[in-house]
């Protein structure tokens, strides 16, 4: 089965996403299966919730070289950011064919929730660093393509919200 993704220029993706309460019901459950399905399904190494349709603190990431690995990550909160900074090209599954030239650290410490709830603390370096990052930026209704030399461009992100959208929010229950 093919899961269709939220695509630029949607608006829904310019949602500011909602935390998630615990313990999670079956819906949240299913919608974590869901996800990790479509960013495999997609070649991606990370995936927000928004961008398969649900405004929830939630994105899996995957950069292991088996690709068997998704982690979980919901209520995502960056406590730390180290001073070295690394400037990249990105890429995202919901632009496909755009680009963006960001600036992301290059160590960060993030203080999430499991699944089961359990809160954790670790510290990610590299490709992890900044494919959460790139994950925290949908959780805010941001993408890579508003970057411009590296920075955040906001004034790029208001124009890119002014289109329309026929996309419907899924609903909730």
């Amino acid at each position: 089965m093919y899961i269709e993704l939220v695509k630029y220029p949607d608006v829904f993706l310019r949602s500011v996403s909602k935390d998630v309460p615990f313990p999670l019901d079956d819906k949240d459950s299913r919608l974590i299966k869901w996800m990790t399905k479509a960013m495999y399904q997609h070649q991606g190494i990370g995936i927000a919730a928004i961008q398969v349709g649900y405004q929830k603190k939630i994105f899996i990431m995957d950069c292991s070289r088996s690709r068997e690995n998704p982690k979980v990550f919901i209520n995502p909160v960056i406590i730390t950011k180290s001073d070295e900074i690394l400037r990249d090209v990105e890429g995202c599954l919901s632009a496909p064919g755009k680009q963006g030239d960001v600036k992301r650290h290059i160590r960060i410490i993030l203080k999430y929730n499991k699944e089961n709830g359990e809160e954790e603390q670790k510290t990610f370096y590299n490709l992890e660093a900044r494919c959460i990052q790139h994950e925290m930026d949908h959780l805010e209704g941001k993408l890579c393509i508003d970057y411009e030399k590296g920075n955040y461009n906001s004034d790029k992100h208001k124009s890119q919200t002014m289109g329309e959208s026929d996309f419907r929010t899924k609903s909730d229950t």
